[in-house]
């Protein structure tokens, strides 16, 4: 025993995976009355022995060459292929199961019982040369897998550009080119010479309300990220990854800013979002409400869990005097609110496969626009579809569909 009073003990025969965790075991103090050392030095050694190819010549090497003390691990069953003179350890590898062979070991080798250890014992498994062709083999996953995330991020960054380029479907730009084409034939046929002159400026004109509508809506790429995400699409057949973009609104601000909706209808009374740092209420003569919170607030607002009991609602009379603050009405604030939340992903009370139907389009021109969500709105309208359905149909990423939904269920736009 050495002046630390320890034995020391050679790890021989086990998977890489397997010596790793013996190190670590050992390393950390659990393997009480031993110290890891090498297998060549070390007064006792813990071998794995079984039916495998490695396992049998570690049999042979053991019967041979081996007058150490030893635990054997060995496959349930094979007791008997441990060996004379050896603890042994039967499968699955548990550390309760080791550390009770470690001290039956540790007694062996107090009383003497154990035969002396050979002096500079050569491991017939080529330790070294195993453990440098795992860690080559670590180091080949390592560049593979930097170089698939290097492809990841080209192929994202040109997607990007590519739907900040375009965020109207390809269908709708084709129809307004058709739509150009006509106007243009129509003029010309229709026209008489003597009224080239007149007809120009029509047609110059039409073309420019055209391309207008062409363009993308007014959005910045920071903004599409803050509304949207960057979620990429999912397996929804496959449970695992179904569960990534579903989201849970306990603790957040967006149900308590419908429910403050919901209360004053109810009681014809102001109704205080308490807890948000500025002014939230509610003016159910209005239909809207009174805020104070700038926009990079409300955004963090929008993505932050409150504690319990943190935020709560309170009821106003209708004469109280009210904070100073710029009034919203009620559909844009929660439709901006729930796409703040959303961001791509939905809550546990809707459902990527539910059918619905929208019973009217957003107006557009007061709530916050999307890529693609005037195609979307135009197909979720014309018939009762899933989102699942409507993001395959139109061949858009999930999250934009994802989050339209949200924002549209948040101000009660669907059908019941």
């Amino acid at each position: 025993m050495s002046v630390s009073g320890k034995y020391s003990i050679g790890i021989v025969g086990f998977a890489p995976s397997e010596a790793a965790m013996l190190e670590v075991f050992f390393n950390s103090g659990k393997g009480e009355g031993f110290k890891l050392a090498s297998s060549s030095d070390a007064q006792a050694l813990l071998v794995a022995v079984g039916n495998s190819g490695e396992g049998r010549a570690m049999q042979r090497w053991m019967q041979q060459n081996t007058p150490r003390p030893c635990i054997a691990v060995v496959d349930r069953g094979q007791e008997a292929a441990a060996g004379e003179g050896c603890v042994v350890l039967a499968r699955p590898l548990g550390v309760a199961a080791l550390q009770q062979a470690l001290d039956d070991l540790r007694k062996q080798m107090a009383q003497g019982h154990a035969p002396a250890r050979k002096q500079k014992e050569e491991h017939p498994l080529g330790e070294e040369q195993e453990r440098a062709q795992v860690f080559a083999e670590w180091q080949a996953r390592k560049e593979r897998s930097s170089q698939a995330l290097d492809a990841w991020k080209r192929y994202n960054s040109q997607r990007r550009d590519e739907e900040l380029r375009s965020c109207f479907s390809v269908e709708r730009n084709e129809l307004n080119s058709l739509i150009l084409e006509a106007q243009r034939q129509i003029g010309q046929g229709g026209a008489r010479p003597s009224q080239k002159t007149e007809t120009a400026p029509a047609e110059a004109e039409s073309a420019s309300l055209i391309a207008e509508d062409l363009k993308a809506p007014r959005v910045s790429a920071e903004l599409i990220q803050q509304c949207c995400g960057s979620l990429p699409d999912v397996d929804l057949d496959s449970a695992t990854e179904r569960r990534r973009i579903y989201f849970s609104l306990d603790g957040l601000l967006l149900p308590w800013v419908k429910r403050a909706v919901e209360a004053g209808h109810e009681s014809g009374k102001p109704q205080q979002v308490v807890g948000v740092p500025g002014a939230l209420f509610y003016l159910p003569h209005e239909e809207g409400f009174l805020v104070n919170i700038d926009a990079e607030l409300l955004l963090q607002l929008a993505r932050t869990r409150f504690g319990f009991d943190e935020i709560s609602l309170l009821e106003r009379e209708e004469d109280a005097a009210l904070p100073q603050g710029r009034h919203v009405a009620a559909d844009e604030l929660l439709w901006k609110l729930a796409l703040f939340t959303a961001r791509g992903r939905l809550p546990e009370n809707l459902s990527a496969d539910e059918p619905r139907l929208l019973k009217t389009v957003p107006d557009f021109d007061r709530l916050q626009e999307i890529p693609h969500a005037r195609s979307v709105a135009e197909l979720w309208q014309s018939q009762r579809l899933s989102a699942q359905n409507i993001a395959t149909m139109l061949g858009v990423p999930q999250r934009f569909v994802f989050s339209f939904l949200v924002a549209a269920d948040a101000i009660g736009l669907y059908c019941q």
